[in-house]
Protein backbone atom coordinates (compact mmCIF):
# COMPACT_ATOMS: atom_id res chain seq x y z
CA UNK A 1 0.00 0.00 0.00
CA UNK A 2 1.27 3.30 -0.84
CA UNK A 3 2.19 5.84 1.71
CA UNK A 4 1.03 9.86 2.11
CA UNK A 5 1.81 11.24 4.81
CA UNK A 6 5.47 12.77 3.58
CA UNK A 7 3.48 14.91 1.09
CA UNK A 8 0.36 16.03 3.80
CA UNK A 9 2.96 17.74 6.08
CA UNK A 10 3.01 21.12 4.95
CA UNK A 11 -0.58 20.95 4.60
CA UNK A 12 -1.14 20.60 8.66
CA UNK A 13 1.25 22.98 9.42
CA UNK A 14 -0.46 25.67 7.30
CA UNK A 15 -4.18 24.94 9.00
CA UNK A 16 -2.44 25.43 12.33
CA UNK A 17 -1.07 28.57 11.59
CA UNK A 18 -4.57 29.71 10.09
CA UNK A 19 -6.07 28.83 13.77
CA UNK A 20 -3.80 30.66 15.30
CA UNK A 21 -4.81 33.57 13.56
CA UNK A 22 -8.05 33.07 13.50
CA UNK A 23 -8.05 33.07 17.60
CA UNK A 24 -6.62 35.74 17.89
CA UNK A 25 -8.79 38.36 15.67
CA UNK A 26 -11.51 36.75 17.40
CA UNK A 27 -10.24 38.08 20.95
CA UNK A 28 -12.89 40.36 22.81
CA UNK A 29 -11.56 44.85 22.61
CA UNK A 30 -12.05 46.66 25.71
CA UNK A 31 -14.96 48.41 25.42
CA UNK A 32 -14.87 52.71 25.32
CA UNK A 33 -15.37 54.33 28.34
CA UNK A 34 -18.46 56.38 27.94
CA UNK A 35 -18.93 60.14 27.43
CA UNK A 36 -19.76 62.08 30.46
CA UNK A 37 -22.57 64.63 30.05
CA UNK A 38 -20.00 67.38 30.22
CA UNK A 39 -18.80 65.47 26.53
CA UNK A 40 -15.79 65.23 28.54
CA UNK A 41 -14.48 61.25 29.15
CA UNK A 42 -14.16 60.28 32.84
CA UNK A 43 -11.18 58.89 33.97
CA UNK A 44 -10.09 57.01 36.95
CA UNK A 45 -9.67 58.39 40.76
CA UNK A 46 -6.22 60.06 40.72
CA UNK A 47 -3.66 57.53 42.99
CA UNK A 48 -2.54 59.10 46.48
CA UNK A 49 0.80 61.04 46.46
CA UNK A 50 3.75 58.76 46.63
CA UNK A 51 1.69 55.10 46.04
CA UNK A 52 2.75 52.89 43.04
CA UNK A 53 1.11 54.48 40.02
CA UNK A 54 0.94 58.31 41.36
CA UNK A 55 2.14 60.54 38.26
CA UNK A 56 5.32 62.38 38.92
CA UNK A 57 5.41 66.10 38.80
CA UNK A 58 7.14 67.04 35.87
CA UNK A 59 8.36 70.48 35.42
CA UNK A 60 6.05 72.63 33.07
CA UNK A 61 3.28 70.27 33.48
CA UNK A 62 0.05 71.21 35.65
CA UNK A 63 -0.51 68.69 38.22
CA UNK A 64 -3.92 67.67 39.31
CA UNK A 65 -3.79 68.13 42.94
CA UNK A 66 -1.14 70.58 44.62
CA UNK A 67 1.52 69.37 46.89
CA UNK A 68 0.69 70.02 51.02
CA UNK A 69 2.90 72.70 51.67
CA UNK A 70 5.65 71.80 54.67
CA UNK A 71 4.94 73.03 58.62
CA UNK A 72 6.34 76.36 59.15
CA UNK A 73 7.94 77.34 62.58
CA UNK A 74 7.44 81.54 63.96
CA UNK A 75 10.48 82.53 63.74
CA UNK A 76 10.27 84.43 67.36
CA UNK A 77 10.36 80.67 68.80
CA UNK A 78 13.12 79.32 66.09
CA UNK A 79 15.44 81.63 67.23
CA UNK A 80 15.85 80.99 70.35
CA UNK A 81 15.50 77.23 70.22
CA UNK A 82 18.09 77.66 67.81
CA UNK A 83 20.66 79.29 69.67
CA UNK A 84 19.62 76.92 72.56
CA UNK A 85 20.73 73.91 70.12
CA UNK A 86 24.43 76.18 69.65
CA UNK A 87 24.97 76.42 72.93
CA UNK A 88 24.23 72.31 73.41
CA UNK A 89 26.55 72.03 70.92
CA UNK A 90 29.16 73.96 72.62
CA UNK A 91 29.08 71.75 75.46
CA UNK A 92 29.46 68.87 73.32
CA UNK A 93 32.38 70.23 71.69
CA UNK A 94 33.73 70.99 75.20
CA UNK A 95 33.61 66.84 76.14
CA UNK A 96 35.06 66.09 72.64
CA UNK A 97 31.97 64.64 71.26
CA UNK A 98 32.25 65.83 67.67
CA UNK A 99 29.18 63.80 66.04
CA UNK A 100 26.61 64.73 68.31
CA UNK A 101 27.72 68.18 68.08
CA UNK A 102 27.56 68.07 64.08
CA UNK A 103 23.82 67.01 64.32
CA UNK A 104 23.18 69.16 67.07
CA UNK A 105 24.03 72.28 64.69
CA UNK A 106 22.41 70.71 61.58
CA UNK A 107 19.32 70.93 63.84
CA UNK A 108 20.05 74.20 65.10
CA UNK A 109 20.50 75.50 61.28
CA UNK A 110 17.36 73.93 59.97
CA UNK A 111 15.70 76.23 62.69
CA UNK A 112 17.44 79.34 61.83
CA UNK A 113 19.79 79.04 59.05
CA UNK A 114 21.52 82.96 60.01
CA UNK A 115 22.48 81.77 63.53
CA UNK A 116 25.44 83.03 63.81
CA UNK A 117 26.67 80.67 67.13
CA UNK A 118 26.03 77.77 65.02
CA UNK A 119 27.98 78.20 61.46
CA UNK A 120 30.71 79.49 63.81
CA UNK A 121 30.60 76.09 65.04
CA UNK A 122 30.40 74.37 61.63
CA UNK A 123 33.05 76.21 60.48
CA UNK A 124 35.45 75.11 63.14
CA UNK A 125 34.39 71.03 62.50
CA UNK A 126 35.33 71.19 59.00
CA UNK A 127 38.24 73.94 59.08
CA UNK A 128 42.22 72.63 58.87
CA UNK A 129 43.43 74.54 62.55
CA UNK A 130 47.02 74.27 60.88
CA UNK A 131 45.78 76.28 58.15
CA UNK A 132 43.78 78.52 60.15
CA UNK A 133 46.12 79.66 62.08
CA UNK A 134 49.01 79.40 60.83
CA UNK A 135 52.35 77.53 61.46
CA UNK A 136 54.14 80.68 63.54
CA UNK A 137 53.06 79.48 66.87
CA UNK A 138 54.60 79.89 70.87
CA UNK A 139 54.67 77.81 73.58
CA UNK A 140 52.62 78.13 76.36
CA UNK A 141 52.30 76.35 80.24
CA UNK A 142 48.45 76.60 80.98
CA UNK A 143 48.01 78.45 84.37
CA UNK A 144 45.54 76.65 87.26
CA UNK A 145 42.44 78.69 86.06
CA UNK A 146 42.78 78.55 82.12
CA UNK A 147 40.57 76.87 79.67
CA UNK A 148 40.42 77.02 76.31
CA UNK A 149 37.98 78.97 75.85
CA UNK A 150 39.41 82.08 78.49
CA UNK A 151 42.74 81.54 76.08
CA UNK A 152 40.68 81.71 72.77
CA UNK A 153 39.34 84.82 73.97
CA UNK A 154 42.60 86.55 74.80
CA UNK A 155 44.33 85.31 71.94
CA UNK A 156 41.60 84.81 69.34
CA UNK A 157 39.21 87.54 70.43
CA UNK A 158 36.51 84.76 70.83
CA UNK A 159 35.90 82.52 73.63
CA UNK A 160 33.85 80.15 71.18
CA UNK A 161 36.75 79.53 69.19
CA UNK A 162 38.12 77.18 71.58
CA UNK A 163 37.51 73.63 69.34
CA UNK A 164 39.75 75.33 66.85
CA UNK A 165 42.60 75.56 69.46
CA UNK A 166 41.60 72.42 70.55
CA UNK A 167 42.24 71.17 67.29
CA UNK A 168 45.30 73.29 67.00
CA UNK A 169 47.16 71.41 69.20
CA UNK A 170 45.24 67.56 68.63
CA UNK A 171 43.11 68.56 71.94
CA UNK A 172 40.00 66.00 71.62
CA UNK A 173 38.71 67.01 74.74
CA UNK A 174 38.79 70.50 75.55
CA UNK A 175 37.24 70.40 79.39
CA UNK A 176 40.68 68.09 80.28
CA UNK A 177 42.99 71.16 79.75
CA UNK A 178 45.46 70.77 82.81
CA UNK A 179 47.21 73.01 85.25
CA UNK A 180 51.20 72.80 83.96
CA UNK A 181 50.17 71.68 80.20
CA UNK A 182 52.25 73.39 77.44
CA UNK A 183 50.29 74.43 74.53
CA UNK A 184 51.15 76.01 71.10
CA UNK A 185 48.90 79.68 70.73
CA UNK A 186 49.01 81.23 67.46
CA UNK A 187 51.62 84.00 66.82
CA UNK A 188 54.77 85.21 68.24
CA UNK A 189 53.61 86.75 71.75
CA UNK A 190 50.50 87.54 73.65
CA UNK A 191 48.70 90.12 72.21
CA UNK A 192 48.98 93.59 73.21
CA UNK A 193 46.38 94.56 75.90
CA UNK A 194 44.09 96.55 73.86
CA UNK A 195 43.40 99.12 76.87
CA UNK A 196 44.77 102.30 76.43
CA UNK A 197 47.49 102.67 79.54
CA UNK A 198 46.09 104.69 82.25
CA UNK A 199 48.99 107.92 82.86
CA UNK A 200 50.05 107.51 86.51
CA UNK A 201 49.77 110.43 88.41
CA UNK A 202 52.88 110.92 89.61
CA UNK A 203 53.40 111.12 93.28
CA UNK A 204 53.53 114.28 95.10
CA UNK A 205 57.42 115.20 95.92
CA UNK A 206 57.20 113.62 99.86
CA UNK A 207 58.29 116.22 102.42
CA UNK A 208 61.82 116.13 103.75
CA UNK A 209 62.07 114.75 107.51
CA UNK A 210 63.82 117.29 109.61
CA UNK A 211 67.00 116.00 110.48
CA UNK A 212 66.98 113.48 113.57
CA UNK A 213 69.94 114.43 116.12
CA UNK A 214 72.67 111.53 115.75
CA UNK A 215 72.40 110.07 119.71
CA UNK A 216 75.63 110.85 121.12
CA UNK A 217 77.65 108.38 122.09
CA UNK A 218 77.72 108.49 125.82
CA UNK A 219 80.36 105.55 126.09
CA UNK A 220 83.14 107.97 123.60
CA UNK A 221 81.96 110.85 124.80
CA UNK A 222 82.73 109.35 128.63
CA UNK A 223 86.24 107.39 127.56
CA UNK A 224 87.49 111.10 126.20
CA UNK A 225 86.75 112.48 129.11
CA UNK A 226 88.22 109.69 131.50
CA UNK A 227 91.13 110.13 129.64
CA UNK A 228 91.46 113.96 129.78
CA UNK A 229 91.15 113.14 134.01
CA UNK A 230 94.21 110.28 133.69
CA UNK A 231 96.45 113.14 131.68
CA UNK A 232 95.74 115.64 134.08
CA UNK A 233 96.35 114.14 137.29
CA UNK A 234 93.01 112.89 138.54
CA UNK A 235 93.88 109.66 138.87
CA UNK A 236 90.57 109.19 141.27
CA UNK A 237 88.37 111.28 138.97
CA UNK A 238 89.94 108.84 135.93
CA UNK A 239 89.37 105.89 137.90
CA UNK A 240 85.79 106.72 138.39
CA UNK A 241 84.91 107.77 134.83
CA UNK A 242 85.92 104.21 133.35
CA UNK A 243 84.74 102.40 135.87
CA UNK A 244 81.01 104.22 134.40
CA UNK A 245 82.28 103.23 131.36
CA UNK A 246 82.20 99.48 132.10
CA UNK A 247 78.97 100.35 133.31
CA UNK A 248 77.12 101.63 129.96
CA UNK A 249 79.86 98.75 128.27
CA UNK A 250 81.63 95.68 130.46
CA UNK A 251 83.47 94.65 127.59
CA UNK A 252 85.14 97.45 126.33
CA UNK A 253 88.74 96.58 126.19
CA UNK A 254 89.92 100.24 126.36
CA UNK A 255 88.30 100.81 129.38
CA UNK A 256 89.25 98.32 131.15
CA UNK A 257 92.82 98.46 130.89
CA UNK A 258 93.31 101.69 131.11
CA UNK A 259 90.97 101.22 134.58
CA UNK A 260 93.35 98.19 135.80
CA UNK A 261 96.03 100.78 135.30
CA UNK A 262 94.77 103.97 137.10
CA UNK A 263 93.95 101.11 139.76
CA UNK A 264 97.36 99.84 140.60
CA UNK A 265 98.78 103.38 140.75
CA UNK A 266 96.06 104.68 143.17
CA UNK A 267 96.54 101.32 145.36
CA UNK A 268 100.21 102.02 145.81
CA UNK A 269 99.72 105.81 146.21
CA UNK A 270 97.28 105.27 149.12
CA UNK A 271 99.68 102.65 150.60
CA UNK A 272 102.37 104.97 150.95
CA UNK A 273 100.47 107.54 152.18
CA UNK A 274 98.63 104.89 154.72
CA UNK A 275 102.33 103.76 155.95
CA UNK A 276 103.26 107.22 156.11
CA UNK A 277 100.27 108.45 158.17
CA UNK A 278 100.72 105.51 160.39
CA UNK A 279 104.73 106.54 160.98
CA UNK A 280 103.21 109.66 161.91
CA UNK A 281 101.09 108.14 164.52
CA UNK A 282 98.08 109.74 162.28
CA UNK A 283 96.02 106.41 162.59
CA UNK A 284 93.09 108.12 161.46
CA UNK A 285 94.58 109.03 158.15
CA UNK A 286 96.08 105.99 157.73
CA UNK A 287 93.00 103.70 158.53
CA UNK A 288 91.21 106.38 155.94
CA UNK A 289 93.98 105.03 153.16
CA UNK A 290 93.80 101.84 153.46
CA UNK A 291 90.07 101.91 153.75
CA UNK A 292 90.60 103.54 150.26
CA UNK A 293 92.70 101.06 148.78
CA UNK A 294 90.27 98.21 149.85
CA UNK A 295 87.58 99.89 148.39
CA UNK A 296 89.46 99.52 144.80
CA UNK A 297 91.18 96.34 145.64
CA UNK A 298 88.96 94.14 147.97
CA UNK A 299 91.39 91.37 148.09
CA UNK A 300 94.49 93.47 149.15
CA UNK A 301 95.96 91.55 152.31
CA UNK A 302 98.52 93.60 153.45
CA UNK A 303 96.40 96.34 153.22
CA UNK A 304 93.73 94.38 155.46
CA UNK A 305 96.23 93.93 157.62
CA UNK A 306 97.75 97.01 158.39
CA UNK A 307 94.28 98.37 158.31
CA UNK A 308 93.07 96.52 161.38
CA UNK A 309 96.67 97.15 163.40
CA UNK A 310 96.42 100.69 163.32
CA UNK A 311 92.47 100.39 164.34
CA UNK A 312 94.07 98.31 167.37
CA UNK A 313 96.75 100.93 168.10
CA UNK A 314 94.08 103.79 168.23
CA UNK A 315 91.93 101.49 170.04
CA UNK A 316 95.02 101.23 172.98
CA UNK A 317 95.90 104.78 172.58
CA UNK A 318 92.40 106.00 173.48
CA UNK A 319 92.32 103.83 176.41
CA UNK A 320 95.20 104.78 177.17
CA UNK A 321 94.60 108.58 176.97
CA UNK A 322 91.28 108.72 177.48
CA UNK A 323 90.15 109.60 174.32
CA UNK A 324 93.51 112.02 173.42
CA UNK A 325 95.88 110.74 170.80
CA UNK A 326 98.99 112.60 171.33
CA UNK A 327 100.45 114.87 169.93
CA UNK A 328 101.57 114.21 165.98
Amino acid sequence: MTSFLPDSRPRVFMALGLALALGACAAPQQAPTPASPTGTTSSAPPAAPGSPGAPSTVPGSVSSSPAAPAPTVDPAIARPQAQKLALEAVDQLQNGDEPAARATLDRAIALDPANDLAKKLQEQIRADAQKELGPVFFRYTVQRDDTLSKLAQQYLGDRFRFYLLAKYNDITNPARLAAGQVIKLPGKGPLPSTTPPVAETPPAPAKPEPPVAKPRDDVADMLARAGELEKGGNLEGAYAAYNEVLQRSPSHPDATKRRDTIRTGLVRTYDREATQAFQRQNLDLAIEKWDRVLEIDPSNRKARLERDRAADLRKRMQAKFGGKEPAK
